[in-house]
């Protein structure tokens, strides 16, 4: 055992889910139900591969994996790794059950709770040759066990901060863990410098994987000829994996401006429940994806989204996109609609994600305080056409000057493989 407090809030975090289950949430209930008889399940089917080398990936949620699918994609094109398993654990459910067609992975899994014994089964049984991680997910009794066996680990865009724990004079123990991790490649140099400040000699900055990851989808979509009849001439918003905060903006500017943009919107819960919530919010004409058609698709102003996987691909579509959750600090992933020239707004909380206000600076965003702040700025680059499309120039070339970060990684992973 690590230390008493980590041990003490890894339990609580353990009967925290078990509560919320108890109560039906289905998110609990999900992550309780992945991890049942890990161990079996694990081991059967380790054994099925067990005279091939293994590479551990691990993504704490949905973002995450958008992140390390980039690298899991050129290892598994690489033929020096023709043999190797690709394994992925999730923490989240939502990284997890969203993730089951993805296919280029050999194997998805849910991460057994961070306790020593845990941790002592898991890597036992798995045996990879490298660990791989995303951000910030330092699960410290593995990190321990890893190193204990000398298996390689690599954490990769990494945003550190100087009030983080770990650089606090009580955690010289999960501090001394870091130190000892093989590579640790940060999203820029600012997060680089609070490593270097702190004697940290395993860092160097590799910028985030998810540019990588949206220009490929970019450069491969494909039409959708139902969005396309949709907007045809007109000018077009989505608004991506929003939140509550950004459909009520959206149902006030549709009431308030009739006619003068067509809309998707594309929640981020896309359950019965929201969906319905949405429809009672929204009073112009919308239908649901799944209930679109030819006939009526000219009908409607408000296409609502109702499916898992759709959106990244509709942006191509778009002039302009509302990316939820920055009223929230938990910002979505704006890099896709910016990646296909569109102007994109989201809230002015997003202190956790560095590509917020680069995407100002370079002239390709716009945060808004409230609906107002909204109207006024949304309103102005409408009518604007020239600045309209110095904007949308501005995202994209603001994606493309940030790619390159999974080569680097992908470079170290080559290395520690020997």
């Amino acid at each position: 055992m690590l230390n008493l407090s980590y041990y003490t809030g890894i339990r609580s975090y353990r009967l925290g889910v078990s509560i919320a289950s108890l109560f039906g949430n289905q998110k609990a209930k999900q992550w309780i139900n992945g991890r049942k008889n890990w161990k079996q399940r694990l081991t059967e089917f380790r054994k099925q591969n067990q005279n091939q080398p293994l590479i551990w990936f691990h993504a704490s949620s949905l973002g995450e994996f958008e992140q390390v699918k980039p690298l899991i994609e050129k290892i598994k094109k690489d033929k020096e790794y023709k043999d190797h398993i690709l394994f992925v654990s999730f923490f989240s459910p939502s990284g997890y059950e969203y993730s089951l067609d993805y296919k280029v992975a050999d194997k998805l899994f849910y991460l057994p709770l961070d306790t020593d014994s845990n941790a002592i089964s898991f890597v036992e049984i798995l045996q990879p040759e490298i660990a791989i991680f995303v951000k910030y997910d330092f699960w410290f009794n593995y990190l321990n066990i890893l190193q204990e066996n000398l298996i390689p680990i690599v954490y990769f865009s990494c945003n550190f901060r100087e009030n983080q724990i770990y650089f606090k004079s009580y955690a010289r123990w999960q501090r001394s863990i870091l130190e000892d991790i093989d590579r640790i490649y940060t999203l820029n140099q600012k997060s680089e410098a609070v490593l270097l400040k702190h004697d940290f000699k395993n860092t160097a900055v590799c910028g985030d994987t998810r540019y990588d990851k949206v220009i490929q989808n970019a450069e491969q979509s494909s039409p959708i000829p139902i969005i396309e009849e949709f907007k045809k001439d007109n000018p077009l918003l989505i608004l991506g994996s929003s939140w509550q905060p950004e459909e009520k903006i959206i149902a006030k500017y549709l009431e308030t401006h009739k006619g003068n943009v067509k809309v998707i919107i594309a929640p981020h819960d896309i359950s019965e429940k929201h969906l319905l919530e949405i429809e009672n919010l929204v009073h112009v004409p919308m239908l649901r994806y799944s209930k679109l058609t030819e006939e009526n698709v000219n009908n409607i102003d408000v296409i609502l989204i109702d499916n898992i996987g759709l959106l990244s691909n509709t942006y191509q579509y778009a002039d302009f996109a509302f990316i939820g959750g920055g009223f929230t600090n938990d910002l979505h992933n704006i890099l896709e609609a910016a990646a296909f020239r569109n102007v994109v707004f989201y809230g002015n909380k997003f202190s956790k994600f560095p590509e917020g206000q680069g995407l100002i600076d370079f002239g390709g965003g716009i945060s808004v305080k409230n609906y107002s702040d909204f109207e006024l700025t949304f309103n102005e680059v409408l009518k604007n056409t020239s600045k309209r499309n110095k904007m949308k120039q501005k995202s994209r070339e603001f994606v493309y000057q940030h790619k390159g970060a999974t080569n680097i990684v992908f470079e170290a992973v080559k290395e520690l493989l020997g």
